[in-house]
């Protein structure tokens, strides 16, 4: 699942382990106007959840909330 967050898009892939959900996302954004790559960063140990819902949801306030403080 993905949303766009200000200039960034963040894809949330939560993964069933067991009887939880465990969290990882992907944020990535496009070339800016002086640059030829645009930026992607991955995060693997978000934590885990009983659903799928809740682990799409923590996945993505931690991405927005790790964009707020680093961009």
């Amino acid at each position: 699942m993905k949303i766009e967050y200000r200039e960034w898009t963040i894809d949330s892939h939560p993964e069933k382990k067991g009887f939880h959900w465990h969290t990882w996302v992907e944020v990535e954004r496009g070339p800016w106007e002086d640059e030829d790559e645009g930026q992607i960063f991955h995060f693997f140990d978000i934590g885990y959840f009983d659903t799928e819902d809740a682990a799409h949801d923590r996945g993505f306030a931690w991405a927005k909330a790790w964009l707020d403080s680093n961009f």
